[in-house]
């Protein structure tokens, strides 16, 4: 007999007597739940990585690029430099699902994040930090028009109110 007929024979002698089918369901059984237990000591491997926003350092380095960029072209204001200052770090807000019941002790609800996958939570929305402050050095910042127009121009693209903004000649 081959390896597999011996097997199959094997089976059908345990499953045919009723105690030692039990008996094998529940070594199965106790197989499985110390597999489950076992799994939780293992390390987990992520399938795919993570979805990587830009942080702070490289929104706030973006901005100063673009403003930058815009600045020069400006007429009157020539060759600039631009530094950014944030608020705090870049905010991400992950999905959740609220369950709400009432009883006759009140309404109660509860929050859980939405997962993906594995553990990992649900990106709802990534929010940009506030800009709090931006310094402008450019060859024609020490004309009042110019320095009006950038300050219009930073305030428009920032948000952030003209007090917050300073224009200075950048040095030759």
């Amino acid at each position: 007999m081959t390896a597999a007929k011996e097997l199959s024979a094997k089976l059908r002698e345990i499953w045919g007597d009723e105690k030692k089918r039990v008996n094998l369901l529940i070594a199965a059984g106790l197989a499985g739940m110390l597999l489950i237990c076992v799994s939780e000591w293992i390390p987990e491997t992520k399938d795919s990585a993570p979805v990587q926003t830009a942080v702070s350092g490289n929104y706030e380095q973006q901005l100063e690029e673009r403003l930058t960029g815009l600045i020069s072209a400006m007429d009157g204001a020539g060759r600039a430099k631009v530094m950014v200052t944030l608020e705090a770090e870049e905010e991400t807000v992950y999905a959740q699902d609220t369950e709400s019941s009432r009883d006759s002790g009140g309404e109660t609800s509860r929050s859980t994040h939405v997962l993906t996958g594995g553990s990992a939570a649900l990106v709802e929305t990534v929010l940009q930090p506030e800009v709090r402050g931006v310094a402008v050095l450019c060859e024609g910042g020490d004309q009042p028009g110019v320095q009006r127009r950038v300050t219009e121009l930073v305030s428009a693209l920032t948000g952030v109110g003209a007090n917050h903004i300073t224009v200075n000649k950048l040095q030759s």
